[in-house]
């Protein structure tokens, strides 16, 4: 084998092993801190991803972009000093808004914002069921309300093939 070829050898089993080596941010991160990160939003612009999973430009698509990486860290320091989960969502909402929760809160208007949901597909279906049984009522009621259509006499009968004869002749 030349140099050449053991070079490439080399530089192909280097460059092969670098994923094996290589380690996720996400991956360093201890679980409480990934569970957090996913309950809060990016805040950079026109994000709608948990911080942990943000993509955008500045993150190189290697991690999160540059605003989760210093929430993130931000979020790692408060669980070193040993702050409860509460806490840190709360310093989060003082910061950035109610905005920054993945999900709203289970109380206020954020209790709206979970029924709105399941009130909207109840509505929708007890009106498909109304409309329906409206439609299965509807021939029974026509039928029932009209009366047959009066029978045509010979006389007129005859009277109309006879024009329709002489208007097809011409």
């Amino acid at each position: 084998m030349t140099r050449l070829g053991r070079a490439l050898l080399a530089a192909t089993l280097v460059a092969g092993s670098i994923p094996l080596v290589a380690t996720d941010a996400s991956a360093q991160q201890p679980d409480r801190v990934k569970e957090l990160g996913a309950k809060i939003r990016c805040m950079c612009n026109g994000c709608n991803d948990a911080a942990g999973k943000c993509y955008h430009v500045g993150g190189n698509f290697s991690g999160p972009c540059d605003t989760a990486k210093a929430m993130l860290k931000e979020l790692a320091e408060r669980v070193a000093r040993g702050d409860s989960d509460d806490l840190v969502m709360q310093s989060f909402v003082q910061e950035y808004g109610t905005g920054v929760y993945m999900e709203p809160p289970k109380q206020g208007i954020g209790r709206v914002a979970w029924l709105i949901p399941s009130v909207s597909l109840i509505a929708g279906a007890a009106l498909v069921i109304l409309v329906v049984r409206r439609w299965r009522e509807r021939p029974a009621m026509v039928a029932a309300g009209h009366a047959a259509a009066p029978k045509a006499s010979e006389d007129w009968l005859e009277r109309a093939r006879r024009r329709a004869d002489r208007e097809t002749e011409d």
